[in-house]
């Protein structure tokens, strides 16, 4: 084994370590649920503040916080204070301030204007007696870690405080009950969003639906279908029970089909979808079942004999939306 390799791995052993020790910090603290508080109670922003390595790593945070609808913004201690500060709302914004020592000379000016406007501050730190923690109204002490390497650059403390904003990001998700459809509405492009888009968001509904009673002829129920261009017509029987004539069993019993009885032709068991399903999921069971059209029901109506039509779902409706 190369020791290139050998020290990908010890590193990854130092900052897995450093981890658990991170693990173990929350069972002795409840500051962590006091920063959580400050949050769920803030009016207005947070502003994440760090110096350097510290900054990049507020930077994250902070994007996480605004994706659940927490508003943040980070800033550079060095831009925060020459003019910066007047982005503080009193009464309203709270502070979040990472620094490994506490003991940033930047920092200074920022903590007591904090102070001097009673505004809380959430402080993040390594030292139990730094000017950071002496300042902040949420004293948040972080082990000490080894850094990979036993360098002194910011490794596995860098990873600490990163572990830490997401435990705090998803703490404040969970008070705030955040569900999948809020996330969408922070996420309205990329793969992030269309994976969560449900069924009933997209699919064809009402008189967009190829629907003809199980009475009626063959060349009507073809009439219906290139109406309705899904490639698909559904047959109604007078109990209710829907079935499904694709252009493939069309193909299938070419020979004669106008002489045909509609009932003869259809398929009588087609593929059912609950309307809450993600369209990705959808997407899975035509894929599976080599097909390009689910019709789509109440989950409660799923597994009934007889089920309700509410809309159809076909391939195409996802790959307009991106969604593969």
């Amino acid at each position: 084994m190369s020791k290139d390799i050998l020290t990908a791995k010890k590193t990854v052993e130092t900052e897995i370590k450093a981890l658990k020790k991170l693990r173990m910090s929350f069972n002795s603290s409840s500051q962590f649920s006091k920063a959580v508080n400050v949050l769920d109670r803030m009016k207005g922003k947070c502003l994440v503040v760090g110096v350097g390595k510290s900054y990049i790593i507020g930077l994250k945070v902070s994007s996480t916080l605004a994706s659940l609808s927490i508003p943040s913004v980070a800033f550079s201690a060095n831009d925060l204070q020459h003019g910066g500060l007047g982005a503080i709302q009193k009464n309203h914004d709270c502070l979040l301030v990472f620094s490994v020592s506490g003991e940033s000379s930047e920092l200074n000016s920022i903590l007591r204007y904090a102070n001097r406007y009673n505004v809380p501050v959430i402080g993040v730190s390594c030292k139990s007696n730094s000017m950071l923690l002496k300042y902040s109204t949420v004293k948040i002490l972080l082990p000490k870690v080894i850094e990979a390497g036993h360098s002194l650059a910011p490794t596995s403390s860098s990873l600490n405080f990163l572990s830490w904003g997401d435990a705090l990001a998803i703490a404040c998700m969970k008070r705030k009950k955040w569900t999948n459809k809020k996330f969408i509405s922070t996420h309205p492009s990329g793969s992030l969003a269309t994976s969560l888009i449900q069924v009933k968001e997209i699919m064809s509904t009402g008189k967009e639906i190829p629907m003809v009673s199980s009475n009626k002829s063959m060349r009507e129920a073809i009439k219906e279908m290139t109406k309705k261009r899904l490639g698909i017509v559904c047959v109604k029987e007078k109990n209710g029970k829907i079935n499904l004539i694709t252009d493939g069993d069309i193909r299938r019993n070419s020979n004669n089909l106008f002489k045909k009885k509609i009932i003869k032709v259809c398929n009588n068991n087609p593929t059912w979808i609950a309307d809450s399903v993600t369209a990705l999921s959808a997407i899975n069971t035509m894929n599976n079942k080599k097909i390009t059209s689910l019709l789509v029901t109440k989950k409660n109506e799923v597994k009934k004999k007889v089920k309700k039509l509410i809309g159809i779902l076909h391939l195409h409706h996802c790959l307009s939306r991106g969604i593969k």
